[in-house]
């Protein structure tokens, strides 16, 4: 069986740029337990205008922060295709 594993990351791009989860929050009116819940992986679904004000606020992509991972040799894929991606993206800034 082959099992998805949503994960939810925003801990390195807030990192990146200087933001704390509760200024993204306030900034994005977004309700500071709704990050937390992403986070956690304790969200049952999510909208795309919480997706959209996150991208916004942080001038980022989806994939920058949310990834899907189906099993070990997936998710470490997965983390080698974001590396090259942030990598062209910070390349062509």
């Amino acid at each position: 069986m082959n099992k998805q594993m949503i994960e939810f990351n925003l801990d390195a791009i807030l990192a990146k740029r200087g933001i704390t989860k509760y200024r993204l929050a306030k900034d994005t009116n977004i309700a500071h337990t709704t990050i937390w819940k992403l986070e956690t992986g304790k969200a049952q679904r999510v909208g795309f205008d919480v997706l959209g004000k996150i991208c916004n606020r942080l001038d980022c992509e989806l994939t920058d922060f949310l990834f899907i991972h189906r099993d070990k040799e997936t998710r470490q894929s997965a983390a080698k295709k974001t590396a090259k991606k942030a990598a062209k993206r910070g390349a062509a800034k």
